[in-house]
Formats: structure tokens, C-alpha cells, sequence
């Protein structure tokens, strides 16, 4: 796997052959970037935008997000496999605007969502999106932009379904 675009394009995504992840697919994440810079009714800079990769796994989303100019990028991911594998990347970039956090959103405080204005929600497999209402969504500030990931189809009033692909589902809606 490899960046798309921005300054670290081409570069190796480093990716577990067995990991217990699956990484966001090339395609998916070029049209949520091309949404965000090219969507007026988005109203993204991401130059002054902080990002959070909230399930990280790869990493990809947010590497993409620091490659395109994000101000900053907050990766977390409860595996520290995953986020060791995501300081290797970084370290070899030189950027000093990230954060790797190991947090488990579901138990422990998560008063750092409420400093981005971008948080990018690919939960895995087994987390329902009442859990994630409930634990995450209902602790996080008004208008901050939730990208969510998700295999289901989800009615919610704020909700907007922007992309479906066969089997997934990219929502993009404020808080």
C-alpha cells in the first residue's frame, strides 16, 4: 500500500500481511480526500484543520491527511502494533504535527476529539454504531466533520450517506 498523493506520494505504507485489520482500499481513500478539498459544502482547509485517525490500524487515512497539508494529525489505535508501525513511517517523514495516542476510545477519556475539527471513524468489524454513538459521538464537541466508515447503511437525523461502494458505506456528517 502506498500514498496517493501530496508530498509523500508513493511512499510504502508499512502493512502487517497478517494483521487483524483491513486497510482502507486506494480508492475510498482518494474520493474522501478529493470530498474534502474539492466539496464546497465541506468548507475544509486541511492546512488549518486538526485530523484524527481515530482506529488507525495502517495508519493510511491519517498519512494521507499529513501528506495533503493537515495542520496535524492524531492517530490512535488501541494496538501498539499498529501505532509502532505508524511512528516508523512518520519518523522517516520528519514531521513534528502528529500525535500516536494507544487509547481505548470505549473506556478511557477522549477529551483530545474535541481539539480536531476532522475526526475519521473506520471502527473494526465487530463495532456496532450504537456503541460508537454512545461511547464516542455523543462525547464530542458540536461541528466537528465525523467521517464514518461502515459496513451498514445508518439512519441517523444529521446523517448523510455521501459515497456507497459494495460493501461499504462512507457517511459524512457534523456533530
Amino acid at each position: 500500500m502506498r500514498v496517493i498523493s501530496g508530498k509523500y506520494k508513493g511512499r510504502k505504507i508499512l502493512v502487517e500481511s497478517k494483521g487483524n485489520y483491513r486497510p482502507t482500499l486506494a480508492r475510498v481513500r482518494e474520493d474522501i480526500f478529493n470530498l474534502l478539498l474539492h466539496n464546497n459544502n465541506l468548507d475544509v482547509n486541511l492546512n488549518n484543520v486538526i485530523f484524527c485517525d481515530l482506529f488507525a490500524g495502517t495508519g493510511s487515512i491519517g498519512i494521507e491527511a499529513l501528506s495533503r497539508g493537515a495542520k496535524k494529525v492524531i492517530f490512535n489505535d488501541i494496538e501498539k502494533n499498529h501505532t509502532d508501525k505508524i511512528e516508523v513511517f512518520i519518523k522517516n517523514t520528519n514531521e513534528e504535527n502528529y500525535e500516536v495516542l494507544n487509547i481505548d476510545p470505549y473506556k478511557q477519556e477522549i477529551d483530545f476529539l474535541n481539539s480536531c475539527q476532522i475526526i475519521y471513524i473506520d471502527p473494526p468489524y465487530d463495532h456496532r454504531f450504537e456503541l460508537i454513538k454512545n461511547k464516542i459521538l455523543d462525547k464530542i464537541n458540536s461541528n466537528i466533520l465525523i467521517i464514518l466508515e461502515n459496513d451498514n447503511l445508518i439512519e441517523l437525523d444529521n446523517l448523510i450517506l455521501i459515497k456507497q461502494y459494495k460493501n461499504k458505506n462512507l457517511f459524512f456528517f457534523r456533530t
